[in-house]
């Protein structure tokens, strides 16, 4: 008789269980139990137990029979495994023959964590409980232990080099023209909780300032597959970075001369950091910092002033700019010392830069409204050179200064008797301010790519204009790599304080990151109505198998959730049929 029970909500939170059947030809159905009042979970936990239960092969049951114990998730984890074996990662690390947990399962787990429920080290083995990885890697979970955790993050650090260089040999043997150019990056992230010796106070980018700030460098290749990352200690500035870690690269990686093309952005750019990297023989694309664009040679930079919103593409196609797409047109300078400079125009950030000025000028000007007002109503006597320096300080930090000029009057304010000096402000425009101004405008929606590549001749790094743009653009791979690597995969706030620890972390960050762009890049070739890593995790997390007991028989089963169509659709897209096939599952104790 097939099994065919479910559960049926009444009003509020009260719940029966019925079976469906049919009687003259109308759908109807009996109580099999009232269930009272039940909470979110209960109502889970049974439906789960039914789902599971339907797959038994059951003559006769009786409600109290039907015990669901447990369930755990395995759907998601045996797919990310599926994943990390394709890749042959555990091949890394050592085999530790008498270990009853290897090394590279650990890094396994700590990945897969990371990929599908990132937070503290603390909480990974409650996690690791919650799924079914002791029967997918064959690993008796009383072995997995927070001890046994911090313990292997040591020795997962002293792999790291190998797992670039592994990496590196890989990524080049499945694709050596997905490591012809290659974007290198930096970002920051932040610790909470104890003392961290590779952390410095510091700005980071998206937290403001910490008290235990560490800065990140990354180098991925062109389809965005990460191969190289470290912890940068005693960090400066983006510019001081790149000269050593370019050297260690040419060492770790055995970079022949000119072998690769790197694409940095322009926060790196100084001429120091270019002369080491031709030094190095390295080819490289990037871009100039707006403020070294009216330095450079071979170009009439005041010609600028006389663009305007209304018609600017016009004007620039008159001055000779050639159009690559509706919002990039460029002109080539020159060559200057061996560099080739290429002037790019866009429309969109000429306006962008031009609203958000007038915005900052608008509100420089309400800030001294406001002092204004402050000063006005002066308790006590104001010094005037204070009050310049403070104005002025404020004016420096909303980079406000040059546009907006004022006087100081004098002031005085009869109170109870007495008199209290102060001051007016008066708001001025100034030739400076105006000229100041006119500068800025001059550079409005103008970037320059930088590049020692040449632009024509028999060698395999030659650069068209259209090839260099369309390159640097390209460098928002690593950009979405680190937002990946930060946000999804919530590598901050670091949850671990000594040094080798912290470099652990980052390494199963990028580990992680390694599986999560393996998935989105396959997403891109075929659609399944699934569009990124996140959404294919969250179908899969369903895929749970459930230890269902019939306490009557004294039997007990672990079955696997019947499959949606979109998780078959997903395994079969990235070929992992297997984890849902009878003999596999039988392998693991699961019918």
């Amino acid at each position: 008789m097939a099994f065919n029970w479910y559960l049926k909500h009444h009003h509020h939170n009260y719940y029966s269980l019925v079976e469906p059947y049919r009687e003259n030809g109308k759908n109807r159905h009996r109580v099999i139990k009232y269930l009272g009042s039940l909470t979110q979970d209960e109502v889970q936990r049974i439906r789960r137990g039914l789902a599971v239960a339907k797959e038994l092969e059951i003559e006769t049951v009786k409600v109290d029979d039907l015990i669901f114990a447990n369930h755990w998730r395995y759907l998601d984890a045996a797919f990310l495994d599926g994943i990390w074996k394709q890749w042959k990662l555990s091949n890394i690390f050592p085999k530790s023959d008498g270990k009853d947990v290897r090394t590279s399962e650990i890094a396994e787990i700590l990945t897969l964590y990371h990929c599908l429920d990132p937070g503290s080290y603390l909480s990974a083995v409650d996690w690791f409980n919650k799924t079914a990885l002791d029967r997918i890697l064959c690993i008796d979970s009383e072995h997995i232990n927070k001890s046994r955790i911090f313990r292997e993050l040591d020795l997962i650090e002293d792999r790291k080099e190998d797992i670039e260089r592994y990496l590196y040999r890989t990524l080049k043997k499945r694709n050596e023209d997905s490591m012809h150019i290659v974007f290198y990056d930096l970002t920051d992230s932040y610790f909470e909780g104890r003392k961290c010796e590779l952390a410095s106070a510091g700005r980071t980018k998206s937290n403001g300032f910490r008290k235990k700030r560490v800065v990140l460098s990354l180098l991925v290749n062109s389809s965005g597959y990460p191969f190289a990352w470290d912890i940068l200690e005693d960090y400066t500035a983006d510019v001081e970075t790149i000269k050593g870690l370019s050297t260690q690269w040419k060492t770790e990686f055995g970079f022949g001369d000119n072998e690769i093309v790197l694409v940095f952005d322009r926060g790196m750019v100084s001429d120091v950091n270019l002369k080491h990297l031709e030094l190095k023989k390295y080819k490289y694309i990037t871009a100039l910092d707006k403020n070294q664009i009216p330095n450079m040679q071979n170009v009439n930079i005041e010609r600028f002033e006389s663009v305007n919103e209304e018609s600017m593409t016009e004007q620039i196609l008159k001055m000779g700019f050639k159009k690559y797409d509706d919002s990039t047109y460029y002109e080539t300078v020159g060559t200057v010392d061996g560099r080739r400079y290429v002037m790019i125009f866009n429309p969109e950030m000429l306006k962008d830069q031009r609203k958000s000025r007038k915005e900052l000028i608008q509100r420089a000007k309400d800030y001294l409204d406001e002092e204004n007002k402050a000063l006005s109503g002066a308790k006590k006597s104001r010094n005037r050179d204070k009050t310049r320096d403070r104005i002025d300080k404020q004016l420096g930090a909303m980079k406000a200064k040059n546009f907006v000029g004022y006087d100081l009057e004098p002031l005085v304010i009869k109170e109870e008797g007495k008199e209290i000096n102060s001051f007016r402000i008066v708001p001025k425009e100034t030739d400076e301010n105006r000229e100041a101004i006119k500068k800025k405008e001059r550079t409005d929606g103008l970037w320059t790519i930088v590049t020692n590549t040449p632009s024509k001749g028999g060698d395999k790094n030659i650069f068209t204009e259209d090839d260099l743009i369309r390159a640097y653009r390209d460098k928002n791979q690593i950009e979405q790599a680190f937002k990946d690597v930060k946000s999804f995969i919530k590598i901050q706030p670091f949850n671990v304080w000594t040094p080798k620890h912290v470099r652990a972390h980052y390494t199963i960050c990028v580990l992680s990151y390694l599986l999560d762009i393996t998935i989105a890049n396959r997403l891109k070739e075929v659609d399944i109505g699934v569009r990124s890593p996140q959404k294919v995790y969250e179908v899969l997390k369903e895929g749970i198998i459930g230890k269902i007991t019939i306490e009557s028989r004294g039997d007990e089963f672990f079955k696997l959730i019947t499959l949606q169509s979109q998780q078959k659709a997903i395994l079969e897209l990235f070929r992992s049929e297997n984890v849902v096939r009878r003999e596999y599952l039988k392998s693991m104790g699961i019918k």
